[in-house]
């Protein structure tokens, strides 16, 4: 890979595989890698694309090889790495994952060359307001930048333009993905577990995490341990925060609109129930009121080390409480807020990798 310029801005990974996942998905990573690449060169930001096709189906082309690109780029670089059949199946559950999403996108992010990472995601369109900052080139070092995830009508897919898109997205959000208020937690609860936390956007943080190299490789990624990722993003946005690094939540009209789809991720997860929980609903009391007694029985569970137990397609995985445990604990500076070795990303692995569109700063060309 030659590598002339000394300043390349912005790495973008997106981690994909030819299976269809939620539907339509082929149109939805066209429609986004369209938009981004045309206000990539648009706003003249120095970067790369990096896409991890991650266990790729052996009855299938290769996505990067159906996607329609554009035929000259100056600006941006559209780097491929393949995560191969047999490196996926090394590890467990192989057989009931078809990509190991948190491990594709630690790849990516090794192998960035930007200044500043982001793993983005195959069906988001940004804002022209947010590119527009982000072209600005004010993006710091220490600070960790966070946005709104505005869910919109998947048939934004009919419009060809990226103007249309965007205008059709600004009128038809579904639901904004925004910052939660900072909840009231009695000082009873404070004394017990120590439940403050400082009130980051964590909301569908995972499709923006923008935060610079320096910082994405000194954490070393996300948090591998777990197979199906759930709740990676936000122990990545505690672990950073406990590290030192501001988050920052840029404010509408810089958004982020992720295009509806089928099979979501936040359905898949299931949580077992807890032993006698069918005793705390009582008929003759508002529903309201047997959440509440649920609610303190759940706490009384885990403080006396009951562990709640998760699971996605058959496949165990961590639980929202556990996950908040280990965020305040971070915090609190009793435990380590590194979660991988020094092997996070497949580092000790030479990956196969080939470039489809080369910018004129890698060619060493001034832009």
């Amino acid at each position: 890979m030659n590598n002339l310029s000394a300043d390349i801005y912005l790495s973008i990974v997106i981690r994909i595989r030819n299976d269809d996942h939620g539907g339509n998905m082929l149109r939805r990573m066209q429609v986004s890698l369209n938009g981004l690449l045309e206000q990539l060169e648009r706003y003249r930001i120095e970067s790369e694309l990096i896409l991890v096709e991650a266990n790729p189906p052996s009855d299938k082309p290769l996505l990067t090889n159906i996607i329609k690109w554009p035929d000259r780029l100056r600006y941006c670089t559209i780097r491929v790495v393949i995560v191969s059949p047999l490196v996926h199946q090394r590890y467990k559950y192989s057989d009931k994952m078809p990509m190991y999403t948190i491990i594709a996108g630690n790849c990516g992010v090794r192998r960035s060359r930007g200044r500043f990472i982001l793993p983005g995601t195959i069906d988001a369109l940004y804002s022209e307001e947010l590119m527009a900052y982000i072209a600005s080139k004010s993006l710091k070092i220490d600070e960790r930048y966070r946005i709104d995830r505005c869910d919109v009508n998947r048939d934004v897919l009919a419009c060809e333009t990226l103007s249309e898109q965007l205008n059709y997205c600004n009128k038809n959000v579904i639901k904004v993905n925004g910052q939660s208020p900072q909840p009231k937690v009695p000082w009873w609860r404070q004394s017990l577990d120590g439940s403050i936390l400082p009130n980051l956007h964590t909301q569908a943080c995972g499709d923006f995490q923008l935060m610079s190299k320096h910082y994405w490789h000194l954490l070393r990624g996300y948090r591998e341990a777990d197979f199906i990722g759930a709740y990676a993003d936000t122990l990545l946005s505690y672990a950073s925060y406990a590290m030192g690094v501001r988050e920052v939540v840029l404010k509408n009209p810089m958004c982020l609109y992720h295009i509806d789809h089928d099979d979501k991720f936040v359905t898949t997860i299931k949580t077992e129930k807890l032993p006698l929980e069918d005793w705390f609903f009582f008929s003759f009391l508002p529903v309201w009121l047997n959440k509440k007694l649920l609610g303190l029985y759940r706490r009384f569970l885990i403080l006396m080390g009951y562990k709640i137990k998760s699971h996605a397609r058959g496949i165990p995985t961590l639980e929202y409480g556990e996950a908040r445990k280990m965020c305040r604990e971070m915090v609190a500076g009793k435990r380590s807020y590194i979660f991988n070795d020094e092997n996070w990303g497949l580092g000790q692995d030479s990956l196969e990798e080939f470039v489809i569109s080369t910018a004129d700063w890698d060619r060493g060309y001034e832009a």
